[in-house]
């Protein structure tokens, strides 16, 4: 017997918003985009389910928006990649940052992505207020609303 695509899709889904609720220790509804919203201390992380072979999970999160475009940010990011291979940081758009790690599917269990949530939000929560601080720009949690639409 097989199994449509669709279904497929939909049990994937369904795991993955399972194990965030599990992670959460309540419920969870996706977003707009089909991403299962999680939070950090200062910033705002997400888990997609990535429903095309290969299939996972990416986890990712904004570390800062509104920082400037310039040789010492991109300096900082590339100092931060090359400490931790398995994170990867990237700028995009108006000056967001973003801290993104994928978790292909076999490896998808409540240990595996607690761990890589708690990671890429560790690492956001981290380099936001300092490239903030250093830079110019905000953390998605700072009072001051964003006019930069991440």
């Amino acid at each position: 017997m097989s199994i449509s695509t669709e279904t497929q899709h939909r049990w994937f889904t369904t795991y993955v918003q399972a194990l965030v609720t599990a992670i959460g220790g309540g419920p969870v509804a996706p977003d707009v985009d089909g991403d299962f919203p999680v939070h950090g201390d200062t910033a705002l992380g997400w888990v997609r389910p990535e429903l095309q072979e290969p299939y996972g999970v990416q986890v990712f999160a904004l570390a800062a928006q509104d920082v400037p475009k310039r040789a010492a940010v991109f300096r900082e990011i590339n100092e931060i990649n090359a400490g931790d291979p398995a994170i990867r940081v990237v700028m995009r758009g108006h000056g967001c940052v973003f801290v993104e790690y994928r978790l292909l599917a076999d490896a998808v269990s409540e240990d595996n992505l607690r761990a890589v949530v708690g990671r890429v939000l560790q690492v956001a929560d981290g380099i936001g207020p300092m490239l903030a601080a250093l830079h110019g720009g905000g953390t998605p949690n700072d009072p001051q609303p964003s006019v930069s639409g991440c």
